[in-house]
């Protein structure tokens, strides 16, 4: 079993990738590029969490894809 710390960074990493492949800063704030990817943007304030939060749906989705080894680069 993976310890939650490593699988979380992770995921940081891969939605990190995501966010640049998309020319997004990923340590930027979020913005209207940015917060349609988002879920739960219309209920709580978004503005004060970096652009790769928004590819972090993304990041577990490509991980549950993809083996260990495809993204240990990232």
């Amino acid at each position: 079993m993976i310890p939650e710390d490593s699988e979380e960074q992770r995921i940081i990493r891969i939605a990190r990738a995501l966010c640049r492949s998309a020319r997004i800063d990923p340590d930027a704030a979020i913005d209207e590029r940015t917060r349609p990817l988002i879920r739960e943007a219309d209920q709580s304030p978004v503005e004060a969490l970096p652009a790769w939060v928004a590819f972090r749906d993304s990041a577990r989705a490509f991980a549950a894809r993809h083996p260990r080894e495809i993204v240990s680069s990232l």
